[in-house]
């Protein structure tokens, strides 16, 4: 991610802040059955729990104080808005230091941590938005001696669901309307993944931590969009994104007539984590 992207998305993410996590975010049971399942996935030992795009802290509020095997862990979460920090703090009580270290920083660059220091390297919901080159070199870099995991999260929606139709369409006018390809967070996972395994990393089996009911409407899908830094995970001119919502608006009056068109649906909030090697591991597999 260039300077000048990352401002960008900074400005854009600082602006959403304030009721980011009424417009995107996780149930708090959901958000703390996450952070019990993440934890118990890192392997015991000293060592940081580092949380990159940590956000609001949806997820991290509950992980930086999670008790876990060998000890509690430290918490660090990384993010590139000031503004989404700033919530997160909120939520630990203002305290610098207290139930974790929240630290400003792009996590597409080199990550401010300590070589070895880390058993648990987590995203919720933003490996789609980071090269993959450099979380997976940077991810073996701070990864443990003793050993150390990478966990993926995202929340998917049904497949034949209101919001997962909207969501290809939208995908589909993007690439009408310049060509413009857009990440997919399962495809970047598997992606991510696969570089992991052919360094010698053991991709475990995906899991469901958690499962809820919500009611889509088509209306609150696209002002969510419209609210975001691009789209599909890509940054695009505001008249550009602008263009493809209208667009995206017409046809959904077209096929459903209103745009308050609404459905049940589970939502399930997935895991792919893969074991990293140990440093000793990590050394037979160079040579």
């Amino acid at each position: 991610m260039t300077a000048a992207v990352a401002a960008r998305a900074a400005v854009s993410f600082d602006a959403q802040a304030a009721d980011f996590d009424l417009r995107a975010g996780l149930p708090v049971e959901v958000a703390r059955r996450v952070a019990t399942v993440v934890a118990g996935l890192a392997p015991p030992g000293p060592g940081l729990f580092l949380d990159l795009g940590a956000g609001t802290g949806q997820v991290g509020v509950h992980l930086a104080p999670e008790p876990v095997s060998g000890g509690r862990a430290r918490y660090v979460g990384l993010d590139l808005s000031a503004g989404m920090l700033a919530v997160f703090r909120r939520k630990l009580g203002g305290v610098p230091g207290e139930g974790g270290v929240l630290v400003r920083a792009d996590a597409g660059q080199r990550w401010p941590v300590a070589d070895g220091s880390a058993r648990l390297v987590f995203l919720s919901r933003a490996a789609h938005l980071l090269p993959p080159e450099v979380l997976v070199d940077e991810a073996l870099r701070v990864a443990s001696p003793a050993g150390a995991v990478v966990v993926l999260g995202c929340a998917r929606s049904p497949r034949d669901g209101l919001r997962a139709e909207l969501r290809r369409r939208m995908r589909q006018l993007l690439a009408e309307h310049g060509g413009v390809e857009p990440r997919r967070a399962g495809a970047a996972q598997g992606k991510i993944a696969g570089a992991l395994a052919a360094r010698g990393g053991e991709v475990l089996p995906e899991t469901t931590a958690a499962s809820w009911r919500v009611v889509h409407r088509a209306r609150d899908a696209v002002a969510g969009w419209r609210a975001k830094p691009g789209l599909g995970g890509r940054t695009l001119a505001p008249k550009v994104q602008e263009e493809v919502l209208r667009r995206l608006e017409d046809w959904i009056r077209d096929k459903y007539g209103s745009l308050d068109v609404e459905a049940e649906a589970t939502e399930r909030y997935r895991l792919a984590a893969i074991r990293l090697p140990k440093h000793s591991e990590q050394d037979k597999g160079t040579r």
